[in-house]
């Protein structure tokens, strides 16, 4: 077995040197070598690499064989500016136009807190030839044909050209064109759109010009209709070959009720690139479980081997992903694959998936657009106007990037009608023997309380309306019983006393009158109790120490379906969106899958990734704000916004 090395790996220049160990030894090609610093550092830029000739003085030349190289040697990846793409892995520079971001470099130059930053850089990750490697092309390139057919469009070039005369082509000429075009499709994706198979079809009539069809409005309409029926019997063919996008479709693997080929098309909605992946060469579905049942066996062990770890992940991601089509319960994929929810795995998953980087991407356009964004917001009116207003004013009075970046995702989905707080919940962490008593090594979560909380014409309540969260107060209000519950805080609040006052001898039997009245005044005391349920993420009991109760916290995670909840520790001044927070983490079907991320738009963002690794729906509350995400910030799958998010565009880049 090969020895492993390490290589010093130089991005730009010696301020941005990161590490890369190879389990396997030195790659036997430059090739594998380019494509193993493509897959760790997730690079999407083409490259070429440089290495340190000792021949030449220790100056940098181009690498053309790895028997050049040895351990412990100095790589340097050189960008082609000529073939850019859409973005570049994270540098220095990078770090000082996005500050406050997460940065994948070496562990020198990592914050403390960093908890998207890559805790070990010595780790590889496998790539694998059955998945994607680019997303759908723009402008589509035509693929070369069948020698006969090249030959007789060549001709047919050639004559339009001089005379202008168009090419009929034979049933068997058309047929080779549509089958090359099929084939270069599958590349990209089983399932096209319609603007998709409009691109192709118009780069066939700008390539062979002689196919032009002149009796149509665009010169390419039938060529379009073709291409659609083809790939509907290219996927028939690729269903009985047993490939995983289509097969998945077929109607012996859809569930009872859903039997119809229209029924419930699982297909890339959001710009995936590998939605279904193969099974990789050499690996069958068992063999690819025992690898998912040791890499369950490495996350439970107290010290994991992160390396490890990383590699059985990509190495099981086309088990996963086939796992995940088919809607498992979040508890139950929770229990087999935890190593997925992790912030690190979520951004590899998030890669794998659609060959862009999640958090680098999301946070440098969201800092890049922040100015025309704001700009937009000030635009609006109403009482949508007011609130961004306000979250402007804590926007500029806290310099925070993270302040900042919370104040306009919220900002963003208030100008496009919709909230966020639904989806946040905020809690304060609280000492369950009272903000004066003895500190205990468990502490207790409890709602955040509005300010508009207490009342001050019922000044005797306060003590007893300390119980109560401001969600539980405010629902009483909004339903017109604000009268009839403060009155039971006073029956509660004169039980209380009387409780307190009257203190019986042992020897002394107390009445049963007295009994009885003192029973009666504390029954009120169920009135206070709502059954109704409620879609919080985390709860716990009162903050008094009899009135605890702990188990209601468990209770409502697990009615909850998705959420993100903030927790702010007790004293804590700090308000409104970017405050500094004890934990701020994530629930899914009621199972706390994500903690301490720090900040709400690290949430969002690890959320958007969620939705992608897990194949989810966007919140229904929230789909125009998880829309723009998509289609501003991470620009996949943006050729057909809706309404709203396309005048957001408009005004963005007007």
């Amino acid at each position: 077995m090969a020895a492993r090395v390490t290589f010093r790996v130089l991005f730009g220049g010696e301020e941005d040197a990161r590490k890369l160990s190879i389990e396997s030894g030195i790659p036997r090609t430059v090739e594998d070598l380019a494509l193993k610093i493509k897959t760790f550092f997730e690079v999407t830029e083409k490259f070429r690499l440089q290495y340190k000739d000792k021949d030449m003085d220790n100056q940098f030349m181009n690498l053309l064989s790895t028997s050049e190289l040895e351990d412990k040697g100095t790589l340097k990846v050189v960008y082609m500016l000529c073939e850019t793409t859409r973005s570049a892995p994270l540098t220095e520079d990078a770090c000082c136009t996005i500050p406050g971001t997460p940065s994948k470099a070496s562990s020198s130059s990592q914050e403390p807190n960093d908890s998207d930053s890559h805790s070990s850089n010595d780790t590889i990750i496998l790539s694998s030839p059955e998945t994607r490697s680019c997303p759908w092309p723009r402008p589509f390139v035509v693929p070369r044909f069948s020698s006969c057919a090249e030959i007789m469009l060549q001709k047919g070039n050639d004559e339009f050209k001089a005379q202008g005369t168009v090419l009929c082509p034979t049933p068997k000429v058309r047929s080779d064109i549509l089958e090359g075009l099929a084939e270069e499709i599958i590349k990209h994706t089983a399932y096209p759109r319609d603007e998709q198979l409009e691109e192709v079809a118009k780069a066939l009539i700008q390539s062979h010009p002689c196919l032009l069809e002149k009796a149509t409005r665009t010169g390419y309409c039938g060529w379009k209709h073709y291409l659609k029926i083809k790939m509907m019997n290219f996927r028939t063919k690729l269903s009985r070959a047993g490939h995983p996008e289509v097969a998945i479709n077929s109607l012996k693997n859809k569930r009872s009720g859903q039997q119809s080929p229209a029924a419930n098309i699982k297909k890339p909605r959001k710009g995936d690139v590998n939605f279904c992946p193969n099974i990789p060469s050499g690996e069958t579905i068992h063999s690819l479980e025992m690898e998912r049942v040791a890499l369950l066996m490495e996350v439970k062990k107290k010290k994991r081997d992160e390396a490890l770890i990383k590699e059985k992940m990509q190495r099981t991601f086309s088990l996963r992903r086939q796992e995940v089509l088919q809607e498992p319960k979040i508890p139950e994929f929770f229990n087999k694959w935890p190593a997925l929810f992790d912030v690190i795995e979520i951004n590899l998953e998030f890669m794998r998936l659609t060959t862009v980087p999640l958090t680098l991407t999301f946070l440098r356009e969201l800092d890049r657009l922040t100015g025309d964004l704001i700009r937009v917001f000030n635009t609006k009116g109403g009482a949508a106007g007011e609130k961004i207003g306000a979250m402007m004013a804590k926007m500029e009075n806290n310099q925070d990037i993270n302040v900042r970046r919370d104040c306009v995702l919220r900002c963003l989905s208030i100008y496009l009608c919709e909230d966020l707080d639904t989806l946040v919940k905020e809690y304060v962490e609280v000492n369950p023997n009272g903000p004066e008593g003895p500190e205990v090594k468990r502490r207790v979560l409890a709602p955040k309380r509005l300010p508009s909380a207490s009342n001050n014409s019922a000044p005797n309540t306060k003590d007893a309306c300390c119980g109560l969260s401001a969600y539980e107060l405010q629902r009483l209000k909004n339903i017109g019983e604000r009268e009839a519950f403060f009155s039971s805080l006073m029956l509660l609040q004169a039980a209380e006393d009387l409780r307190q006052t009257i203190k019986p001898k042992p020897d002394v039997k107390r009445s049963n009158a007295s009994l009885d009245k003192v029973q009666s005044l504390l029954s009120s005391r169920k009135s206070l109790r709502l059954k109704e349920a409620q879609n919080l993420s985390l709860r716990v009991g009162r903050t008094y120490e009899h009135d605890i109760e702990c188990s209601e916290a468990e209770a409502d995670v697990a009615g909850t379906t998705m959420a993100i909840y903030t927790v702010q520790a007790e004293g804590d001044d700090h308000d409104g969106p970017g405050g500094l927070f004890a934990d701020v983490g994530m629930v899914l079907e009621g199972v706390q899958v994500l903690n301490n991320l720090q900040s709400i738009n690290h949430a969002c963002i690890m959320l958007y990734g969620l939705v992608y690794a897990l194949n989810l729906s966007y919140p229904k509350n929230l789909k125009y704000t998880f829309e723009a995400y998509q289609k501003i910030l991470m620009d996949l799958e943006s050729s057909k916004p809706s309404a709203k998010v396309r005048a957001l565009k408009l005004k963005l880049f007007r």
